[in-house]
């Protein structure tokens, strides 16, 4: 839980709604790192466009290569997510 207010699930609306419907199609339930979000959907989609973009487009590495070098990445910076 977190202690940033978020739209919870039944108040979810437009834009918001369907990322919450995207996430819990893909991932069985919304996550909390989405709904912290939540206050900004817009700023949200900005953002998962460009994870999406950086993740999924044609290039030398697999996936799970750039998940990996994420991973790493996020161990350095401290954040242990």
């Amino acid at each position: 839980m977190s202690w940033i207010r978020t739209v919870s699930e039944e108040e979810a609306t437009g834009l918001l709604a369907e990322i919450y419907e995207e996430t819990r199609a893909k991932s069985g339930h919304v996550l909390n790192l989405v709904k912290v979000q939540s206050l900004r959907p817009e700023t949200m989609a900005i953002g998962r466009k460009m994870y999406r973009h950086l993740m999924d487009s044609p290039g030398g590495l697999s996936r799970l290569q750039r998940v990996l070098i994420a991973t790493v990445v996020s161990k350095l910076n401290g954040c242990f997510y």
